[in-house]
């Protein structure tokens, strides 16, 4: 009897442990996020600016791309060679940098000479799909999905060419509507203009006096410079 009592206790005790032990298996299967940086300029129109005096009304009111420039009777104005396409595609935030890579524009004849550069000066448009237009918006709010451009006063100036570097182009810093976005999202147009005397409330204005009311009188001469874009990682 005592046996029995022993077997049926000892039966018990190993049904016990053998509940107590669960069966566990594990697998591990790596996944991984890889972000590789998209940052690209592509200029799709008007690479090369030339503006080429011919005539007194040249002189007087300048050359523009923009229609609408002030108190300019001349039939030279508005040419469509004098405006930069560009579009900007990034996967992440960016800023645009511009600016003569020389102090004045150069004479080629004589490098002696020189040229104010903001004889020239531009307008920014944005031409793209992204939201940018957004009225009242503040930097760095959820509603500000405006252009920034601190030297066209977000692209409501005209501005005088500058040298290198001046920030042309900045993000909102708004939590919830970056300027990241492709080709489409951010397509830009520059309309250049030399001699119109548009002097606003750009930071840097255009000269206020025309080539034809200088002092002294410009040299005649090819002026030259380069003016260089970089695109970056907005920090």
């Amino acid at each position: 009897m005592k046996r029995k009592v022993m077997m049926i206790g000892g039966l018990l005790m190993i049904s016990l442990i053998g509940f107590s032990q669960a069966v566990k298996d594990r697998q591990v299967i790596p996944v991984a996020v890889n972000l590789n940086q998209v940052l690209r300029m592509t200029i799709t129109n008007g690479g090369n600016i030339e503006f080429v005096f011919n005539s007194i009304d040249d002189y007087r009111f300048g050359l523009s791309a923009d229609a609408a420039t002030s108190g300019s009777a001349n039939p030279d104005v508005a040419e469509a060679f004098y405006q930069t396409d560009f579009t900007v595609a990034s996967s992440t935030r960016w800023s645009l940098t511009y600016g003569s890579e020389e102090a004045t524009f150069i004479g080629t004849d004589n490098p002696a000479n020189a040229l104010a550069l903001n004889n020239v000066g531009f307008t920014l448009v944005e031409t793209g799909t992204h939201d940018w237009e957004v009225a009242g918006a503040v930097k760095g709010t959820t509603d500000a999905s405006a252009l920034f451009s601190a030297p066209t006063d977000n692209g409501t100036e005209v501005a005088g060419l500058e040298d290198y570097p001046a920030l042309l182009i900045e993000d909102n810093d708004s939590p919830t509507d970056a300027n990241a976005g492709d080709a489409t999202d951010n397509a830009f147009s520059i309309l250049w203009r030399c001699g119109t005397t548009e002097v606003g409330a750009a930071p840097v204005t255009m000269a206020a006096e025309s080539l034809l009311d200088q002092e002294p009188s410009p040299t005649p001469d090819r002026y030259v410079t380069n003016v260089l874009f970089e695109l970056a990682v907005d920090n």
